[in-house]
């Protein structure tokens, strides 16, 4: 037979008839004691259910990833819209300034991009500028290449064809040139996928407004380029 407990004195038990004996409950005694038994787990479930500590910790835990996307939205979302138009005025921008001459060297076409992004960085920005001529195949205008130049990209292959003419210059022997932009946004936040891959790309062709002129049109040709040919180019 294993020991009691000992016994202790109820509290306020008179002096004169001595200290009245109680016996200590178990659960007590072994919350006292080095080295006591574990509560069993059915006395933590118990616990448990009641328990309100560490409820606020719990619910930040929760919240936190939530309010950490909205942040990185309200920061990347307008970042991204900024860029990708400061981007298509950059496109505008090369293509207007190609339309009006030649140029030996296309250092400060590509400059103005950038330019015209500012505070935005594009320097990662694939370009390919463009001089086309339209031809009549069967009962059909087409866009064919006739010079390209490219930065970080590959320019198009002359005699190449576009595709069908643009609006407005569905005419046998109209030039026009075209640039091309693309680019991979970055966000500031990384670590949220959705907002770290968009592809931004722009197109934009723009008629000849000055150039030399080659079979009675006037026309650009781009550095390392020839003219248009005047028949179809096969």
């Amino acid at each position: 037979m294993g020991e009691s407990p000992p016994a202790r004195a109820a509290p306020g038990a008179g002096a004169g008839c001595g200290p009245a004996l109680t016996r200590e409950d178990p659960r007590e005694a072994a919350r006292g004691r080095p080295g006591a038994a574990a509560p069993s787990l059915r006395l933590l479930l118990r616990r448990f259910g009641p328990a309100r500590g560490g409820v606020t910790a719990v619910e930040f835990a929760l919240i936190a990833p939530v309010l950490l996307l909205l942040f990185s939205a309200t920061v990347d979302v307008p970042r991204a819209f900024s860029t990708g138009r400061r981007l298509a005025h950059g496109a505008s921008t090369m293509a207007d300034l190609i339309s009006r001459n030649d140029f030996q060297s296309l250092d400060e076409v590509y400059a103005a991009a950038q330019a015209v992004a500012t505070p935005f960085d594009v320097g990662d920005a694939r370009i390919v500028l463009t001089s086309a001529g339209v031809y009549r195949v069967r009962d059909a205008y087409v866009a064919k290449v006739c010079s390209s130049a490219a930065q970080k990209d590959v320019p198009r292959k002359v005699s190449a064809t576009i595709g069908p003419a643009p609006m407005g210059m569905r005419l046998s022997g109209a030039r026009f040139v075209m640039a091309e932009v693309r680019m991979r946004y970055h966000a500031i936040f990384r670590y949220v996928p959705v907002l770290n891959g968009w592809d931004f790309s722009y197109t934009t062709v723009w008629p000849v407004r000055e150039g030399k002129s080659v079979n009675g049109r006037d026309e650009v040709v781009l550095p390392g380029g020839q003219p248009c040919p005047a028949e179809e180019p096969a």
